[in-house]
């Protein structure tokens, strides 16, 4: 494979780069500016492209692709900044003191833990100056009786709040997750609302929303087991917010989560059943194009269906991009494919760059057209059961190889059986969509078999019993991995070079491995020789009970009573898990009322409770509060509150 021969794959490098530019340093050129540059550059090109066809020579070869990157990266940055909303003049940041507020409901209900959560887009806002137009998204959270559709037009009382940023260092940071999205508003309506009607124009995203709860209450109606029915919404429906905890955690122990994502397997399935009963290539250029084409509507409907996650928009749009060049009969490179596929996207949404699953999808999918042949090459059993065993294994290898940085940099866990489990649920998922597909398009045009529908839910079960058994393995999943961003792109470089080496035979790829492992080492030992030495000691911000650290060098103690399981997973392990301490051991306790009398390492004695600490003895500290992006210096009192933030005590 030559680099050289996937020309798209450089365009979507240097256009991330441009977008990645714009997320680090704002919207700091207007965009006439942004046009005038491009547009003086593209002159530039072309007038350079002129002066060497009027010449017979091919001059200035170092300028043509300088040029050509650096248009890539500005158009990065110009598309970027058109699609941030935030900029708009209408937006909901730039508006006064907000008494009101009129907008569409653009996603049904999701059942939350006491209320029903749903997105609005605004349309007007009333502030003190009256009523006017804005734009903008809010996350509503109610508990009215009646759900509320996409298309219902409701009028709000009061203000949206911001987001707030994460209270704790290395906290999970809901704020920046939904800028990305473009959100940054919500508001806890209550039954606040008032239901204005229902806008009037044909969506055909809240048809398909319909469609889609449609079938998820056949399937309910038509599963008895709770778990193959979470399963059976999730992989047919993309519905994996119905999932329950226990299904999940075996899934993700399992390392099988991806299954139930729907992508390129459901998205290929779609496909390939077309075209096992009608080939394109036999039919008449009009045919085919026709033919082509209601393929692709119904792949994009189905997206829709599955609620357009990344990985199942990548897999429609390659599809897509494949059907445009079948229709003029010709054969598409599976790279240059999957670089267009990734362009559209970021032109569509510059900011899907930064979604966990667009990151793992377009990685498992490089893994495995890039490393996949070259593990299945290994070994060419002659049996064919065991050689097809052996490609879903290979397919598994690669994927997870490719995915495994980033999956330890977001999830920090790895699971241990995944060989063995994707042996099993793979076949079992592609039987399970073989039926439940046929199953839910009978059902749309009013005749549903209920024997197929009994035989899918056999079959999740099935599925889910495998999946349950590999949880319950010892040894199933290896936690508290945590990585650096430049971890990440380290260890795709020892993969690169290994590669390459084996592919290429060339001992400087070799060198390349061993100095990026030497790299490694290094900033580890960097890591742990520059440790700061200070005696440190972080009170967790948490809505319940009580958590804090003491840090001392290399070793760590901890504190927690009554802390729910999700605060402890997003507020306070992830900082624990950051400062990797060679020893970590529980700091001694005792009872004292409401609060708990915890006795550090260093001797010192402190009061702990829900909502802040307080020193027994005067000593002296230098006190700070998280304020969502660094540390905020704090009164240096004896009463330390958490309720600003995650409290730090560096002791003097």
């Amino acid at each position: 494979m030559k680099f050289n021969e996937f020309p798209f794959l450089r365009y979507v490098l240097f256009f991330v780069v441009g977008i990645v530019c714009y997320t680090v340093f704002g919207s700091i050129f207007s965009s006439v500016v942004l046009w005038i540059v491009m547009a003086t550059i593209l002159l530039i090109y072309l007038g350079l492209a002129i002066v060497n066809g009027r010449s017979n020579r091919f001059k200035f070869r170092v300028f043509f692709p300088l040029l050509a990157y650096l248009l890539l990266i500005i158009a990065g940055y110009a598309f970027t900044a058109r699609k941030d909303i935030a900029t708009d003049d209408d937006h909901l940041l730039h508006m006064g003191e907000v008494q009101g507020y009129m907008g569409e409901v653009i996603s049904p209900d999701e059942p939350k833990t006491s209320t029903y959560g749903n997105e609005l887009a605004v349309k007007y806002v009333q502030t003190s100056a009256g009523y006017q137009k804005a734009s903008g998204k809010v996350l509503i959270y109610h508990r009215l009786e009646s759900p509320l559709r996409p298309g219902d037009v409701i009028w709000v009382i009061g203000a949206p709040q911001r987001i707030a940023p994460p209270k704790n260092p290395k906290g999970f940071d809901y704020r920046r997750f939904m800028a990305r999205k473009q959100v940054y508003h919500q508001h806890f309506v209550n039954d606040k609302v008032i239901r204005l009607g229902t806008e009037g124009r044909f969506s055909l995203s809240g048809s398909i929303l319909l469609v889609r709860e449609r079938l998820g209450k056949l399937l309910a109606q038509t599963f008895e087991d709770n778990h193959a029915l979470e399963v059976g919404k999730a992989l047919l429906l993309g519905q994996k917010a119905d999932l329950g905890e226990a299904v999940s955690e075996a899934y993700v122990t399992a390392g099988a989560m991806h299954v139930l994502a729907v992508s390129g397997l459901h998205v290929g399935m779609i496909y390939g059943f077309f075209l096992l009963f009608f080939k394109p290539s036999q039919l008449s250029t009009g045919k085919r194009m026709l033919f082509l084409s209601v393929v692709v509507l119904l792949i994009w409907i189905y997206a829709m269906l599955t609620g357009m996650s990344p990985s199942v928009m990548r897999a429609a749009t390659m599809f897509t991009v494949l059907s445009l060049a079948q229709m003029q009969s010709r054969s598409s490179s599976v790279f240059n494919t999957l670089a267009i596929s990734a362009l559209l996207l970021m032109l569509f949404n510059p900011f899907i760059i930064f979604e966990v699953g667009f990151q793992l999808s377009y990685a498992a999918m490089f893994g495995i057209l890039i490393l996949q042949p070259a593990i299945v090459s290994i070994w060419l059993p002659k049996n064919k059961v065991m050689y097809y065993l052996w490609e879903i294994t290979s397919v598994s290898i690669a994927a997870q190889l490719a995915t495994f940085p980033l999956s330890a940099y977001y999830f920090h866990v790895f699971p241990n059986y995944f060989l063995l489990s994707n042996l099993w649920v793979i076949p079992n998922a592609f039987l399970v969509m073989a039926v439940g597909l046929p199953f839910m398009l009978l059902s749309l045009v009013g005749w549903t078999w209920w024997p197929l529908g009994w035989l899918l839910e056999q079959l999740l079960k099935v599925m889910n019993g495998g999946v349950f058994l590999f949880d319950t393995l010892p040894y199933a999943q290896t936690e508290g991995i945590t990585l650096k961003a430049t971890t990440v792109i380290l260890l795709w470089g020892i993969m690169a070079c290994l590669y390459l080496f084996l592919v290429k035979r060339k001992k400087a790829f070799a060198y390349g491995a061993v100095l990026v492992i030497v790299g490694l080492i290094a900033g580890s030992w960097w890591s742990y020789f520059g440790r700061d030495h200070r005696e440190k000691l972080y009170v967790y911000s948490i809505g319940e009970g009580v958590a804090m650290d003491y840090h001392s060098g290399d070793f760590a103690g901890f504190f927690q009573q009554f802390v729910p399981e999700k605060d402890l997973d997003y507020q306070v392990l992830p900082h624990r898990m950051a400062s990797k301490p060679s020893a970590l051991l529980p700091m001694v306790f005792a009872g004292q009322g409401e609060g708990f009398l915890v006795f550090l390492p260093n001797g010192h004695v402190v009061t702990a409770q829900n909502g802040g600490i307080r020193l027994e003895e005067n000593t002296g500290i230098s006190a700070a509060f998280y304020n969502g992006d660094g540390w905020s210096k704090m009164a240096e009192t004896s009463e330390l509150s958490t309720k600003k933030g995650g409290v730090r005590l560096i002791f003097e």
